[in-house]
């Protein structure tokens, strides 16, 4: 039995948790905050899984495995925290992001439906498309509901043994011996060290890590018009509309419509930059990036904004990197939480020797 120690009470962090007891070994989580952290990248009434992935076949591949790797998770939690919606990914343009992913699916031979401009106002009647749009539909798809699967995974890894200590702040790190250093100065070693502190591992590993891009990313809730209430809540996510960068995610059990716009982040640090937000300037920002392609645009009321912060780098390629007996978890935009139980089980594996960290790294940057 080795024993597992865990910086960052995250998706990752608790996959890799639960995977560590699973397969029989000892496990100590870090959290700086709260466990699970309400403000962590994690922790969000929704966020989507979906197979559009635009040209990244890699991506889009892993996203089977990880529906697997999900279905795992709901059996050891006893509940299904996902609503299979579907998603759709809309092409505005010749050669955009949702032409991109449809030539994936068909090189994968992952099954889909491509529907019209008619189409797919008739499936999302409260979008308005210019001509020439069309879309892409593929299941499954859909919220996976966030803030309830992180909480009753903490849950889990406390029940099956794991050691959570929250509001523990970690003052230093040695990759190479496997050892957590407290604020207090004591220390924790592991036969394996993960550190998935997501936007704060630059001011955790500034020597390493310090330059690391990391970005604030607002998504904001709306109540739609009254008249649009239903077929948003019956639509697919909307995984992009063209090279827009806009995605929305459907309300179902009570999460709320949530609308986002990528190009809305910037770049910022959540120890120096906090979490407030301004609702009329953020909603102003991102949804007014959809007024061409909402019908009754006026009538959309915004209720709040979630902030966020991620590490973010060109290539949005997620990086594992190992040194010693640590392991490094960074780069993981928004995108990791639909993976982060897959992760989790490949990292076991290859602590376990069934694959090296070189595979594993590749693996996990889409390669």
């Amino acid at each position: 039995m080795s024993r597992i120690v865990i910086i960052g009470a995250g998706i990752v962090g608790l996959s890799v948790a639960r995977a560590a007891l699973k397969h029989g070994h000892q496990v100590t989580v870090l959290e700086q905050g709260p466990a699970p952290n309400p403000q962590s990248a994690s922790f969000d009434l929704h966020r989507m899984i979906r197979y559009p992935y635009g040209s990244a076949e890699g991506y889009t591949r892993m996203v089977t495995d990880a529906f697997g790797a999900w279905d795992r998770l709901w059996n050891d939690l006893g509940t299904v925290h996902f609503e299979n919606t579907g998603s759709i990914a809309i092409s505005l343009a010749p050669g955009d992001y949702a032409e991109k992913t449809l030539n994936a699916f068909k090189a994968i031979g992952l099954p889909h439906e491509v529907l019209t401009r008619e189409g797919v106002e008739r499936l999302c009647p409260h979008l308005t498309l210019p001509e020439g749009a069309w879309g892409v539909v593929s299941f499954p798809g859909g919220p996976l509901f966030a803030s309830r699967i992180v909480t009753e995974l903490a849950d889990w890894v406390r029940a099956h043994g794991g050691v959570i200590e929250h509001d523990c702040r970690v003052a230093g790190v040695d990759l190479e011996q496997g050892v957590a250093t407290r604020a207090d100065g004591s220390q924790v070693e592991g036969d394996l060290l993960l550190v998935a502190a997501g936007a704060w591992l630059p001011a955790l590993m500034p020597e390493r890590f310090g330059e690391a891009s990391v970005y604030r990313q607002g998504l904001c809730y709306v109540e739609p018009p009254a008249q649009y209430e239903q077929s948003w809540r019956e639509a697919p996510a909307i995984a992009c509309l063209g090279d827009h960068t806009g995605y929305t995610l459907p309300d179902r059990r009570g999460a709320g419509l949530k609308i986002g716009y990528s190009a809305h982040r910037r770049a910022a640090r959540p120890e120096c930059d906090g979490f407030g937000s301004d609702l009329a300037s953020e909603s102003e920002a991102i949804l007014g990036a959809f007024r061409p392609y909402f019908r009754e645009f006026d009538a959309y009321r915004p209720t709040r904004i979630q902030v966020g912060y991620y590490v973010l780098d060109a290539a949005r390629r997620f990086t594992v990197e190992q040194t010693g007996r640590g392991l490094v978890v960074t780069n993981c935009d928004g995108q990791m939480f639909k993976f982060g139980p897959l992760l989790g089980e490949r990292i076991l594996g290859m602590f376990a020797g069934e694959e090296s960290a070189g595979d594993l790294a590749r693996w996990a940057a889409g390669y």
